[in-house]
């Protein structure tokens, strides 16, 4: 730990330091005082009689100098025992002999006798002849030693009470109250600091969100970890926030916590919040009638009964308690987040959308606070003016002048600031200042909501029923069905790769021949980056029936040799039979198909042939004229990269050390060219990220297609639509957009290592859904979109948090393996480097999840099949329906493990699929959008572009319908805008729809 104030030397009486006076002017003193923002010198009164030396001379008239000074010799003797006898006979006779009760301390402490010489300490203190800061600061450690932490924090309160202006007394309630998870109390202690002109860089920081653990001083020298103390509260919320520890063992210990400590509200609210968080609405209830009094007064508390309301329904009794939250804590950004996703359930979009400006402000706060420069702390500054946070605001204002070297010039505005603030806090309430600070956040009266009725969600607390763990299954039939092939991407099995081996291959679904089966495009690797020829060929199977495949890769001449990462199949020139596009390591490539099972390579279709480092391509219509773009995701733009090898140190290749690649669109002209698209290509190099994969559709419904993309611990992109010819002609340009409609960052509003990508309508709302593997440690995120086009992280509410903390997930797709109407989830997970030394897993299980109204459940490994009991390095996982028997497949590729081709065993209800083409909309009718109407229930979707991670789906819509037998209406908007429908459609059948055509065809 580091003690601030020591305990004095042995053989002294305790030696007050000498401080300067208050002050309370911005003075250039400041300067001097190293690490120190503000005046941050320790100020209070000089310290008085307690400075001077305890002698003889300086007894107690009414004791014999004898008596004391043999006091004094037994002490420098050592034989404190016998001193201490004898000084408690002086004070028998004399209590308020001060001498006496000042060598009495002394004593004790030389004896170790910590909790007696701060009990002393304490009664001096009130004796109004000493600093009573410094001597309660000496109490303060002495219990802190003695284990007697509640005596210790009450020292530093009556320290406030008797000094409220010290400077050390309120830094130390801050580091105290900050290691006991205490974070709000710490807090109002931070901004007196700020009010003294005392402030420290990490201070300051403290105060940008208080959700979060912040320890400020260790004091793990001094506190038993093995007892169960308010510390234990500290390290559970850094066990849950940042060790991303065991949930449920964290909650165990809360539990216990509260029972010890029943008068805590602020380990009653953690728990709280972390029982709704984890689903567990069961318990948060049974618990509501046994929270302490004063519970109201904690954020938490209200975050977790928002989270409650809104998993009733009862949005706008949680729009109230998000309020509360915020009212009492304006940092908390994930009950502004929720408050934002309770406002859209109730077509709120207005009042939604300001908030998402606020939101996205507090976000980027949250992100660049801890390294920010002069400018970066300006902008804090600012902006924390405009949220009524002037302390706050006028702490960054002086560390940006700081830091740009201003401060001498900057101190009278910050002495008319500080006059302001003080002004415009002495002449209103401290509660008429919240209500004027949440009023100017949210931009509306939250007294116009109603305050949650607690009864009433008892009585509506339905209890959990049981989760269904088995039910889907599959069955790799690869090799059985002639795919015998793996990923040559330079694995060796011992782990030591080089960066670009990491990332694996792609996989495309694609009927190359039209012949109604299924084909596959299989990218390979093996050679080294920016050699077109080096690398093994990439393969392709085609699809001789429902149940077996030939390669044929030489035939076909689509046997690509350059350092593959991510494939596509596409009409590139629409002329009715789908291509192949390649990204490389290098050049990236387009194999035309020639329409009699051969491709031909056709890189004088694009005017700038360059090398790349592309994870994910895709083709689809984004400038709105009908003809398909090519998009490249691109990940490293440095050739060091090609040259660190994952040995010893992993975070030699870790990607973020390397310089971060810009994305590019390829323009798709009318003679069949693609050029650059100029008016994108500053945006687009504005904003390099490490790019993984996509999904391209009309998300929002306005203009033309968006296109999402997953960065690698980065801030995720979401390019939308906008109407507005550019110099090109183009019909619509695009818009990064991912801050303000939320889905840059996850419900934490940390950017994560983002990489795969499933699309869908999850909840069944009618709008198109994300779900978005990430690192180990790192929570999936579940961005659902509301009907006004802003989406929110909802991977706790549908359970998928813990289950996704304990892998590193690749390749995701979602479809309803199992046809009950809701969509399901598969997931190949692997780590990028082997740190098995070091207790964590390289290889690891896929995930299979079934989907639920409001939830997902993790299926049984053993019962989904071997395929889902192996552990392996998953990379990239695709789907279509290969044996058309109304159920999705899946194929995966690992960098381990050979390619398996998962047949869907699944016992599955009704269905429905569709194939889409285009005739006034490209070909591929990327955005058109597929609803289906059946007594009284509607299904939804969509003709996406990307399809995730490196990867191609076969181009069908498929939709489970239960036990739906009859089918009233099928809708098909087009990108074009034209809308088709069609009526008494059979169940259980695949359709050709054709833009433009007035039937569906039924498939063979």
């Amino acid at each position: 730990m580091r003690i601030t104030h020591c305990p004095p030397e042995i053989g002294r009486p305790l030696d007050a330091p000498s401080r300067p006076a208050v002050s309370r002017g911005w003075v250039p003193a400041i300067l001097l005082c190293i690490g120190i923002l503000f005046a941050g010198c320790d100020r209070s009164r000089p310290s008085e009689d307690l400075a001077k030396p305890v002698t003889a001379e300086s007894t107690s008239e009414n004791d014999t100098p004898s008596k004391f000074q043999t006091a004094l010799q037994l002490q420098q003797r050592g034989n404190y025992r016998e001193a201490l006898s004898v000084v408690q006979a002086i004070l028998i006779e004399s209590p308020q002999d001060l001498r006496a009760s000042q060598l009495a301390m002394a004593l004790h402490d030389q004896m170790g006798q910590n909790c007696e010489a701060a009990a002393i300490a304490e009664s001096l203190a009130e004796t109004g002849e000493f600093d009573p800061a410094a001597v309660l600061l000496r109490a303060f450690d002495w219990y802190l030693r003695c284990g007697d932490y509640a005596a210790a924090e009450k020292s530093l309160r009556r320290a406030v009470e008797l000094m409220p202006d010290d400077v050390q007394v309120h830094r130390s309630l801050a580091e105290l109250l900050n290691a006991q998870g205490r974070r709000l109390e710490a807090s109002e202690h931070i901004r007196e600091l700020i009010r003294l002109r005392a402030i420290r860089p990490n201070e300051i920081l403290s105060l940008i969100d208080l959700r979060g653990p912040f320890a400020l001083a260790s004091f793990d020298q001094i506190v038993d970890a093995s007892q169960l103390t308010l510390f234990s509260l500290g390290k559970a919320r850094h066990s849950y926030e940042v060790a991303k520890g065991d949930w449920q063992q964290i909650l165990d210990r809360l539990q216990q916590l509260t029972q010890k400590f029943p008068d805590s509200t602020s380990a009653a609210a953690f728990r709280s919040r972390l029982l709704v968080e984890r689903g567990q609405f069961d318990t948060f209830a049974e618990s509501i009638d046994q929270l302490p009094e004063g519970i109201e007064e904690q954020p938490e508390y209200w975050n977790a009964v928002g989270r409650w309301m809104a998993h009733q329904e009862r949005h706008r009794e949680a729009v109230r308690a998000y309020g509360e939250a915020l009212r009492r804590d304006p940092t908390d950004r994930q009950s502004l987040r929720e408050m934002i996703g309770s406002l859209e359930s109730l077509d709120g979009q207005d009042r939604a959308a300001e908030l998402r400006k606020t939101l996205a402000d507090l976000d980027k706060i949250f992100r660049i606070a801890k390294d920010a420069d002069p400018e970066q702390a300006r902008w804090i500054s600012n902006t924390l003016q405009e949220l009524t946070r002037p302390w706050e605001s006028a702490a960054w204002w002086m560390y940006a002048a700081q830091m740009s070297g201003q401060l001498q010039q900057q101190i009278p505005e910050l002495n008319r600031r500080a006059a302001m603030i003080t002004a415009w806090e002495q002449g209103a309430a401290k509660e008429r200042i919240a209500e004027a600070r949440l009023r100017k956040m949210l931009g509306f009266d939250l007294a116009s909501w109603p305050l949650p009725e607690l009864d009433v969600a008892l009585a509506r607390q339905v209890p959990s029923a049981p989760e269904i763990r088995e039910g889907l299954r599959f069955e790799d039939v690869a090799a059985a069905s002639g795919i015998r092939t793996r990923f040559q991407g330079g694995y060796t099995g011992g782990g030591a790769m080089y960066a670009y081996q990491i990332n694996g291959g792609g996989l495309a679904v694609i009927d190359y021949d039209l012949d109604g089966v299924s084909d596959l495009y299989v990218a390979q690797s093996g050679g080294v980056p920016n050699d077109s020829d080096g690398s093994e060929p990439n393969q392709l199977f085609r699809g001789l029936d429902r149940d077996s495949f030939v390669e044929t890769t030489q035939a076909s001449m689509a046997g690509d040799r350059g350092y593959c990462q991510g494939v596509c199949a596409g009409d590139v020139n629409q002329d009715g039979f789908p291509d192949l596009l390649v990204g490389n390591i290098g050049i990236n490539r387009v194999y035309l198909n020639q329409g009699d099972g051969t491709f031909s390579a056709a890189e004088h279709l694009i005017s700038d042939v360059r090398p790349e480092w592309t994870s994910s391509i895709a083709v689809a219509d984004v400038t709105g004229d009908h003809l398909p773009e090519i998009i490249e995701i691109n990940y490293i733009d440095d050739p060091e990269a090609y040259k660190v090898r994952c040995e010893d140190d992993h975070l030699l290749c870790q990607p973020q050390r390397f310089n971060q690649a810009a994305d590019r669109i390829l323009r798709g002209l009318p003679d069949g060219r693609f050029e650059v698209w100029q008016a994108m290509t500053g945006p687009l190099t504005e904003a390099p990220k490490l790019g993984f994969g996509t999904v391209i559709a009309n998300f929002d419904r306005q203009n033309g297609n968006d296109f999402f993309v997953s960065n690698d611990g980065d801030l995720n992109h979401y390019w939308t639509s906008q109407s507005g010819r550019d110099s090109s002609g183009s019909t619509y340009t695009l818009v990064e957009s991912a801050g303000i409609r939320g889905c840059s960052v996850g419900r934490d509003g940390n950017s994560q290592a983002c990489m795969g990508i499933a699309a869908g309508d999850f909840d069944r709302d009618g709008t198109l859904d994300l779900h978005v593997t990430n690192f180990r440690d790192e929570p999936v995120n579940l961005f659902k979109q509301t009907e006004s086009g802003f989406f929110s992280d909802q991977a706790d509410a549908y359970q998928l948090v813990e289950p996704s903390f304990g892998v590193l997930g690749f390749g995701t797709q979602a479809a309803d393996f199992d046809n009950d109407g809701w969509l399901d989830l598969a997931v190949l997970n692997g780590h990028v480097y082997d740190a098995r030394p070091d207790g964590l897993p390289f290889q690891m299980k896929p995930q299979l999840f079934r989907g639920k109204a409001g939830a997902f459940v993790l299926q049984d490994a053993a019962a989904a099949g071997p395929f889902w009991q192996t552990e392996a390095l998953g990379r990239t996982l695709a789907q279509g329906d290969f044996n058309r028997d109304g159920r999705m497949d899946l194929v995966a590729s690992h960098l381990d493990q050979p390619i398996a081709l998962l047949q869907n065993r699944s016992e599955a209800q009704h269905w429905v699929q569709l194939e889409l083409i285009g005739v006034t909309s490209e070909r591929d009718a990327i955005g058109a959008e597929v609803r289906v109407r059946s007594e009284g229930q509607q299904w939804t979707g969509w003709v996406t572009g990307g399809d995730g991670l490196a990867c191609t789906n076969e181009a069908v819509v498929h939709i489970g319908l239960g036990q739906t037998k009859v089918i009233d209406q099928i809708q098909v908007h087009w990108p074009s805008g034209s809308v088709q429908q069609f009526v008494d459609v059979d169940i259980d059948r695949r359709y050709l729809a054709i833009e433009n055509s007035g039937t569906l065809v039924a498939r063979p």
